[in-house]
């Protein structure tokens, strides 16, 4: 039942669009920016699972994965 806050930053010319998914599913995107922050206000058990930041511009994408716990 507490917050967390996952964070993503990223760098590009030109700048990137930040992206943060759950499997297949987008939850935040924001264009043109070099900070990206995910805030779950209340994690049950259920929100456990991957969860990926993307950075993506007309030269490539990056992906980070991170594997979040609920005890």
């Amino acid at each position: 039942g507490t917050p967390v806050e996952l964070g993503c930053e990223a760098e590009g010319r030109p700048p990137p669009l930040l992206s943060w998914f759950r499997g297949g599913t987008v939850l935040r995107e924001e264009p043109v920016s070099t900070g990206l922050k995910l805030v779950l206000p209340r994690v049950e058990p259920d929100h456990a699972g991957t969860y990926s930041c993307v950075a993506e511009n007309r030269h490539g994408r990056h992906n980070r994965s991170l594997q979040l716990h609920v005890a």
